[in-house]
Parts: C-alpha cells; sequence; structure tokens
C-alpha cells in the first residue's frame, strides 16, 4: 500500500453505468475496466506464481484472468467502469511471493491483499486487513487500521478466495453523511476476518477523501504481481420488503401435536403486533399462534424466505401454501425461494409448540432481489436461547488430542475419522491423523480445537477445527503399485495387513506414529516448518517389494518445475526433495502423485 497523490476524479468517475442485480465478469477482455493509459493489467488464461523467487509471476494466452505485471514505466491502478453502493463482492486471487496490492470498495475503502504466508500476528497491512487512514500531522500518520482476526493466507501461487459484503455510507438529501460505511463481513479462505466493521472514512491511497454514496472498484497495480479470477457481483441497492402496519395475530392454549388440534378452537388471545414474535402467548410452551397481514414488494422477483422456529409451523403466501406443517428447531432453518410480485403480498404464518424441553424461538427473514435479507420478527424472539459457551483447546505448545473428527475428502466426501488423533502445534499449523490406515486427511492453519462437540451436554465424540481447512486424501499413503488407485479410506475396514502401534512423543512433545503393515514397520513423523508447510518422513523398515508412497491423491495434479506440484487446481503444493522422481498417473478424473518405497520418503504440503 503506497500512499500517493490523489488522482483526478473526473477521469477516474466519467462512466458511470447501471449494474445489474447480480452479474459475473466474464474477463474476456479489459471492457469492465480503466487502467488509465497505463499497460501493465492484461487478460489470460492461466497464471503461474514462484514459490521462491520475489515479484515473479507469468501468464499464459487466455481469457478468463485478470492479471497485474507491472514495469518500471507502467504501474497504473485499476477502476472498474461501474459504480457500486451496497454491494456483495467475490473472487478468487493469487498473489506472487513477496507482492503487495488491494481491493478497495468505491475506490475510497481498501481491503489489503499482500503475500502473509506464514505471518503469526498479522497486522492492518496483511492479507485481508483494513488499510490505515492517514492524516498530516505534519507529516503522514496512519491511524484506524484494521488487522484480520486471524492470517488465513495462503501460499503465493495458490488460488485464494475472497467474499466481501459492504455496506456503503448514508447521505441526507443535502448530502451530509449520517452513517459510516461498513463491511458487514470479509471472508477469506473460508475464515471470517472481518464483521459488521464501521469504516470511518477512506483509507490510505483513495481516489477521493471526499466519500459518496456509489463508486467504482479499484485494484491497486503500482507494487507487484497479482491476478484475479471468478469475479461475482451482486447488488444491493434495492429496496427490501417492508411491513406497513402491524400483523394481527390469535393465540390458542394447549400441547397440539397437528394442527387440526387447534382449528376451529375458540382464541385465547388476540391483537395485533409490529414484529413477529413467540411472546405475544405470553407463554413460552403449549400454544399456537396464527399471525396474518402483509409485506411490501418494492421490487418484483425472486425473494428468499427463510424461517426458524422451535416447534412446528407453516407460511401460507398470497393464499397458497409455501411451507408445509412440519417440526423443526431453531437451528434447522426452512428456505425458499419464489417469485413475488410488486406491491402487498399477504401472509399466515402459523406456529405451534409442545416440547418443553426446546426453547422458544422465531425468526422469519425475507431477501429481496437485490435487497439483503431484513427480519420481519422482533430481536427478543430469538433471545430465549442461552447463548452457546464453547470450550476451545489451545495449542501454545504441542497438543495431541484423541477424538472422532468429521472432515471432508479432495472429493467432498463427508466422512468420520473414528480413530483420530488431532495434534496441534505451536506454529499454529495442525492436523488429522487417522489410526486406521495411516493417512492425513486434513490440515489447518490458525486456532487448534473447537471441543464443544465432545464435551458440551451429553456430548458426540466429535471435535472440530478452528481454522482454515485444507482437504486431503484420506485414503493409505502406503500401497502396493499395482492398487494404486485404491482409496480404501476414513470410515472404512483398516486395510489388510495393517496394525497400528500408537506413537511415541519426543521432547518437545511432538508425536512419531508408527504401524506395520504386511511386515513392514513404519515410523510417519509430520513436523510444522517456519509456520508455514507441513514436512512428513516415512522411515520403513522391511518393505516387501512393489510397494509405492502416494504423496497425493486428488482430482488433478500438474507439475510445476522438477520439484513441485500443483494441486487440485493450485488448492495447494507437494514438494520433494531435490533428486527424487515421483511418478504421476492420471485415470478416469483421479490423479496420483507417487514415489516408489525405499527406506524413507520425504515430502513438504505447502498451501
Amino acid at each position: 500500500m503506497r500512499l500517493t497523490a490523489f488522482l483526478p476524479i473526473a477521469l477516474l468517475l466519467a462512466s458511470v453505468l447501471p449494474v445489474s442485480a447480480q452479474e459475473t465478469l466474464k474477463l474476456l477482455d479489459l471492457s469492465d475496466w480503466n487502467q488509465n493509459n497505463g499497460s501493465n493489467w492484461q487478460i489470460a488464461g492461466d497464471v503461474q506464481a514462484s514459490l521462491t523467487k520475489d515479484d515473479q509471476m507469468t501468464a499464459t494466452k487466455g481469457a478468463g484472468v485478470l492479471v497485474n505485471l507491472p514495469t518500471k514505466k507502467s504501474r497504473a491502478n485499476l477502476l472498474s467502469t461501474r459504480e457500486y453502493g451496497d454491494v456483495d463482492v467475490s473472487f478468487d486471487f493469487m498473489m506472487a511471493r513477496h507482492s503487495n496490492s488491494g481491493f478497495y470498495l468505491q475506490g475510497r475503502y481498501e481491503v489489503q491483499l499482500l503475500d502473509s504466508w506464514g505471518v503469526q500476528h498479522p497486522g492492518f497491512g496483511d492479507c485481508g486487513g483494513i488499510y490505515a487512514r492517514r492524516r498530516w500531522n505534519p507529516q503522514a500518520e496512519l491511524f484506524d487500521g484494521v488487522a484480520p482476526r486471524v492470517n488465513a493466507c495462503l501460499a503465493p501461487g495458490l488460488w485464494q478466495h475472497m467474499d466481501i459484503e459492504f455496506q456503503a455510507p448514508r447521505f441526507d438529501a443535502s448530502g451530509k453523511k449520517m452513517a459510516n460505511a461498513r463491511l458487514l463481513k470479509v471472508v477469506l479462505n473460508g475464515m471470517v476476518i472481518h464483521e459488521n466493521l464501521e469504516l470511518t472514512g477512506p483509507t490510505g491511497g483513495p481516489i477521493s477523501e471526499q466519500e459518496a454514496a456509489t463508486g467504482p472498484f479499484m485494484i491497486q497495480g503500482d507494487h507487484g504481481p497479482v491476478a484475479f479470477r471468478n469475479f461475482r457481483i451482486t447488488d444491493r441497492r434495492g429496496a427490501p420488503v417492508t411491513v406497513n402496519k402491524p400483523f394481527s395475530y390469535r393465540v390458542i392454549n394447549g400441547a397440539f401435536r397437528t394442527a387440526d388440534g387447534f382449528t376451529g378452537k375458540k382464541t385465547d388471545l388476540e391483537g395485533s403486533t409490529d414484529q413477529l414474535s413467540w411472546e405475544v402467548a405470553k407463554r413460552e410452551n403449549d400454544y399456537a399462534i396464527i399471525f396474518t397481514g402483509e409485506m411490501t414488494v418494492t421490487e418484483p422477483g425472486k425473494h428468499q424466505i427463510t424461517l426458524l422456529n422451535s416447534g412446528r409451523s407453516s407460511l401460507v403466501l398470497n393464499g397458497k401454501e409455501v411451507m408445509a406443517d412440519e417440526w423443526s428447531s431453531w437451528n434447522r432453518p426452512r428456505t425458499l425461494t419464489l417469485d413475488l410480485p410488486a406491491g402487498a403480498n399477504s401472509l399466515t404464518l402459523t406456529v405451534y409448540k409442545m416440547d418443553s424441553w426446546l426453547k422458544p424461538y422465531l425468526a422469519l427473514w425475507v431477501e429481496g432481489p437485490r435487497a439483503r435479507a431484513v427480519g420481519l420478527h422482533s430481536k427478543s424472539a430469538t433471545l430465549a436461547l442461552t447463548p452457546p459457551d464453547p470450550i476451545y483447546l489451545d495449542a501454545p505448545e504441542p497438543k495431541v488430542f484423541r477424538s472422532f473428527m468429521d472432515i471432508s475428502s479432495y472429493a467432498s466426501v463427508k466422512k468420520r475419522v473414528v480413530h483420530g488423533v488431532q495434534v496441534g502445534d505451536p506454529g499454529r499449523v495442525h492436523y488429522t491423523y487417522d489410526l486406521d490406515n495411516g493417512s492425513v486427511p486434513q490440515i489447518w492453519k490458525g486456532d487448534f480445537l473447537d471441543v464443544s462437540p465432545m464435551w458440551d451436554d451429553r456430548g458426540d465424540g466429535s471435535s472440530r477445527p478452528r481454522g482454515a481447512v485444507l482437504a486431503l486424501s484420506d485414503a493409505s499413503a502406503i500401497v502396493p503399485e499395482s492398487d494404486i488407485w485404491n482409496v480404501k479410506a476414513s470410515g472404512d475396514a483398516p486395510a489388510e495387513g495393517f496394525h497400528p502401534m500408537g506413537y511415541d512423543l519426543d521432547e518437545k512433545g511432538l508425536p512419531t506414529f508408527r504401524y506395520t503393515l504386511n511386515g513392514m514397520e513404519v515410523e510417519d513423523r509430520l513436523r510444522v516448518m517456519d509456520g508455514k508447510y507441513l514436512h512428513r518422513t516415512l522411515d520403513c523398515r522391511n518393505a516387501p517389494a512393489g510397494y509405492v508412497c502416494r504423496i497425493a491423491l486428488a482430482a488433478n495434479i500438474q507439475q510445476v518445475d522438477k520439484n513441485t506440484w500443483e494441486i487440485n487446481g493450485k488448492k495447494y503444493f507437494i514438494q520433494v526433495p531435490a533428486g527424487v522422481k515421483p511418478v504421476l498417473k492420471q485415470s478416469k478424473g483421479m490423479a496420483v502423485l507417487y514415489i516408489p518405497l525405499g527406506t524413507k520418503v520425504e515430502y513438504d504440503v505447502m498451501w
């Protein structure tokens, strides 16, 4: 991030184009962008960034990728030709090693993009940080920068993903600012790094210090190489649905198992309420409430309706039942999408409850074609629940913890590891080891474990990662070469001849796992390196002929250089020592990278 003089606003905002509710930028050319006579931005088919050389990125011909390759003569920022106010935007991005860029909402509020791989304590200048504002006192002074909650940044050369929900500043008819801009949510690589963050003013290097209701996206291009793809933009400037007059309600007391139980029965309470709430029943259980009213739709089109209720409920819109009478609980939302016409839309919501063990809860959300979801319920209708008190396990020193673990394999298949060992490291890189087959089905960065599912209430014996998870293959690493496509994995019976022998702890408390396989003795060590990646060593004694170690099993694998392979479309890298020559084979939508088994196999998982 540099502190530059402001560019002329007339040049930047010369073209204001209407924005559709949802759009995907195809990136076939630069027609959606203005780089102000620069030549450092181009459209490419793919890009590759070096893991070892600073500011090195190469592009291949094609379309779909927006890439910045700055030179000494051309280092222009890029601005969208369209302007945005309230907006949701998501994109993939790739950083070169040591590279620096930034994505500006309205050209004024920067979300930092930086190669922050392995940074243990990120600041506002690291990837995902909200860059500081500046003032002259008398020299440039930075203030109000906000660091990301966690460092979720991946290695240079990998595709990363960011989701941003932005709310523009509000102004009255005279142009006076009435409310600051907000970042409602920023998610980096699946981790929430900001939520409901107020932006008191433009951050450093904006197109203008004067705020506005709309403005273009700006991508910083004056530092290092960076690439983007898969821009998805949702305009959120539409008017939300409103409720212009109170709902009427009827309450019938009783423990009803079906709607027939209270149909035609005498009303015990009735009245009107501005917002939906179970509280009108004046009790927490044994009630039925029938709400009737209408909501006003300004912009016709597809609306998403989400209902959360403790007990049974049904919903009728414009005389048609759209949600049938079903039982649910507060954490099992019922959702549907349907077209609603402009104007008044009648609504009848029926809720009833007889389960005393279930805390009362009622929420009805409506999201319009361009408007964010609004709740038609009162806040107090969702407050009867006792907020969960999570039980966390940290790893300021090495931790080895036995628990069930639910995982997603590289093929996104949900499974449960029942003999799992969760290993936490002070370097904030952690992993799951499956004692049933010697696999490492997942690794993650950030905090260690949420053990609430194990210890809260009755518990189910499982724990959950508290960081950005990388799903790996959960199949056995060591197999006969003739069996490389066998994906017997977590949840299956252990491989024939496989016998776990537990693990030993070294002087630092780090485990070495041991098992035997058809007479072979294996020692399996995984160590965190520089808080960035995982180094794995498998020592094998008495290895039978014809066995191999699968170091990657994925949908696709591509070689980057003589020692490095990219896995699943640049999700992570596998790197081997110099002189080692793995074998790559592909068949029927699967790829496997393996090393013929000797006495030792070593490789790194880098992400």
